[in-house]
């Protein structure tokens, strides 16, 4: 054999040592096809804060924790407002997105970022209210408060890191107000001032150490009146630092609160009450008769015995705004043409829906 098939030989002899070498290795520990797959992850149903908010307003863009943001162009730091709205139908969002817009506009205007949240469908007290968006308000919702406030978290978080400002301000309108009051008396998040408009306490209130100053906004021809004067009562019986003003006009957040909250969240530093005081007047009690100014839209029918908690997620129709301001279109926090005179609460005040 001449040298170079020697050598042609030794090659084909190793490749056929290689080759069986692979087969045997293959049929001892498998070919990378038969090896057993690891398990897949389990795939987990999104929760509310990992889902895209897909209700905001113009003006606010969604973020994580199914929020909506309405951010100041340009500004590197600007304080937080947290807004908590009132109760509306899922189906007949746009007086809420009326309230938010403008709620965006006027605070962005003067430098404040808005996060609006949301309430959650089945809230309500009522069966006949399970597609209406609500935050607890009663008594007997109050305790999963606690739970609301956990699930803002990652919300919150993405929104002060957008602003970069850890200046936070509360405001909650009618349904949301009853709430925001609760989230306060029951310390279940920290804000450097809050504003309770149009809306009322929730027992019991206790004040307890680094309490928020908290303003109260009401309005004459609203019933909910009644509720905020005994709100201030009891803010005062527990010194909780605080002020109280009302203006013409029934329930509904105008423009004109929107600017009061603002005005109040700008002075929050200041000694209370304020001095000189906001463009407003004292709330004061008054004589309401039975005709259609001194009635609530009836959303629920409940027996008296629960009439305490329930009424309070009723939502009386916003008054007509001031020739000049937008009117949206026909008001959703109104059930159709079925009125009801509300009984007393046991303090003697009449128990609006927030």
């Amino acid at each position: 054999m001449t040298p170079q098939g020697k050598v042609i030989a030794v090659f084909v002899v190793s490749g056929c040592v290689l080759g069986a070498g692979v087969v045997l290795y293959e049929k001892a520990n498998g070919t990378p096809a038969d090896a057993p797959l690891a398990a897949a992850p389990i795939a987990t149903e999104a929760g509310p804060e990992d889902s895209v908010a897909d209700w905001c307003a113009p003006g606010f863009e969604p973020i994580h924790g199914n929020a909506c943001l309405a951010s100041v162009s340009g500004k590197p730091s600007a304080p937080l407002v947290v807004y908590l709205h009132g109760r509306y139908a899922r189906d007949a969002a746009s007086e809420e997105v009326d309230r938010q817009r403008r709620l965006g506009v006027r605070a962005t205007a003067l430098g404040f970022a808005v996060i609006a949240l949301r309430g959650r469908l089945g809230t309500c007290t009522a069966p006949e209210l399970a597609q209406w968006y609500c935050w607890p308000s009663n008594e007997t919702n109050a305790d999963v408060g606690a739970e609301f406030v956990d699930a803002w978290t990652p919300a919150l978080s993405a929104a002060q890191e957008r602003t970069g400002s850890r200046r936070r301000y509360l405001l909650g309108f009618s349904n949301g107000g009853y709430f925001a009051g609760l989230v306060a008396s029951r310390g279940l998040l920290a804000f450097d001032a809050l504003v309770v408009a149009h809306g009322g306490p929730v027992e019991p209130v206790h004040a307890f150490r680094g309490t928020p100053p908290l303003l109260l906004l009401s309005a004459d021809d609203d019933v909910a009146q009644d509720e905020m004067i005994r709100f201030d009562d009891e803010l005062t019986r527990e010194h909780w630092a605080h002020d109280s003003y009302a203006r013409a006009g029934g329930h509904g957040l105008t423009d004109g609160d929107i600017d009061a909250a603002l005005t109040f969240f700008s002075r929050a530093h200041e000694a209370l009450p304020l001095q000189p005081p906001l463009a407003l007047h004292r709330a004061t009690r008054h004589a309401r008769d039975a005709g259609p100014e001194g009635q609530i839209q009836a959303d629920e029918t409940q027996a008296d015995a629960q009439s305490a908690s329930a009424e309070r997620e009723q939502e009386p129709a916003e008054a007509p705004r001031p020739t000049g301001i937008e009117t949206p279109a026909e008001p959703v926090e109104r059930e159709a043409s079925v009125t009801t005179t509300i009984p007393a609460s046991p303090s003697g005040a009449a128990d609006p829906d927030p």
